[in-house]
């Protein structure tokens, strides 16, 4: 079945407010990497503090100056330790949002058919797709690290940027070029982070490997240019307005600031999943669920 594109945001838009738990996986997410990071840090401060002293002490008795004293002598004697414990954490972390994600496009891809989705969904898609989504993911952060090429020339010609560190106003040879690289590399990230959005997609709904994902999300694109660089637009936007709000507002008002560092999790993650999840299906041909089929009354939404 293809819509047009405002079909797609139309019936997008009511398919989320017919399944307003699509949310829950992102929510246990962030309270799963909140709970991983709490572990991190305690497990690196107790690391480096015990390290550095010799043993146990109360931080409470240390000025700040011993303190940060013991956090760099604590860094240096346990480098190899940290960065293993810094990768180890991340990958899980990377892991565990690979289940959640997968379980919400899967949430989605049974909304969009069949009009409801329950968290059971959740758990086989991202049982079913995880380990395939992280590799993914993965993958992408190599293509998206490899632009740090465009960096090179410029960080090679400036050399020690201790000069810069010291004495910020100097003029250094090279700088236009460091910044020209940064600026290419920047560009790179916006064009693969664009091209590829629907690789998750992808790989959760047609159950791809993940190479065949990558080239699938890419040949999409392809297919699809405007109508995957609308809707990216409108994520962007509705974040960017979001921490517009945050912003101008958050300070004057906690309750705004909560509502607003809690508005991606609740409504902007799920929202954009339904719509890249019913973009996806409506330009492959997939059948997909008329919301009016299922309404008495067209109006209700």
């Amino acid at each position: 079945m293809h819509e047009d594109f405002g079909t797609i945001l139309n019936r997008g838009f009511k398919t989320w407010v017919r399944n307003l738990n699509i949310c829950i996986p992102y929510v246990l997410n962030f309270f799963a990497n909140l709970l991983l990071y709490v572990f991190f840090f305690a497990i690196l401060g107790f690391m480096f503090f015990s390290s550095a002293s010799g043993n146990v002490i109360d931080l409470t008795t240390l000025s700040s100056e011993e303190l940060y004293s013991l956090l760099v002598d604590g860094f240096r004697a346990n480098i190899p330790a940290s960065i293993a414990l810094i990768l180890g954490f991340s990958l899980l972390g990377m892991f565990l949002q690979a289940f959640f994600t997968a379980g919400a496009i899967g949430m989605a891809k049974k909304a969009s058919e069949t009009g409801d989705t329950v968290i059971s969904d959740m758990v086989r898609f991202g049982s079913k797709n995880a380990v395939r989504f992280f590799l993914a993911n993965l993958l992408v952060t190599l293509v998206l690290l490899a632009g740090i090429v465009f960096v090179v020339p410029g960080a090679l010609t400036i050399g020690d940027l201790s000069e810069v560190i010291e004495n910020p106003t100097a003029t250094v040879q090279g700088m236009g070029t460091l910044v020209l690289g940064i600026l290419v590399w920047v560009i790179y990230i916006l064009v693969i982070n664009i091209s590829l959005s629907l690789t998750p997609y992808a790989l959760v709904i047609d159950e791809l490997d993940p190479l065949d994902a990558i080239k699938k999300g890419y040949n999409f694109f392809n297919e699809n240019k405007l109508d995957v660089f609308f809707i990216w637009i409108i994520v962007v936007g509705l974040a960017f307005i979001n921490g517009l709000v945050s912003e101008l507002l958050g300070s004057e008002s906690t309750l705004v600031s909560g509502l607003t560092y809690f508005v991606p999790i609740l409504i902007l993650q799920p929202l954009t999943t339904v719509l890249w999840t019913r973009l996806y299906l409506t330009m492959e041909g997939r059948k997909i669920y008329n919301p009016y089929e299922l309404l008495s009354d067209p109006d209700y939404f």
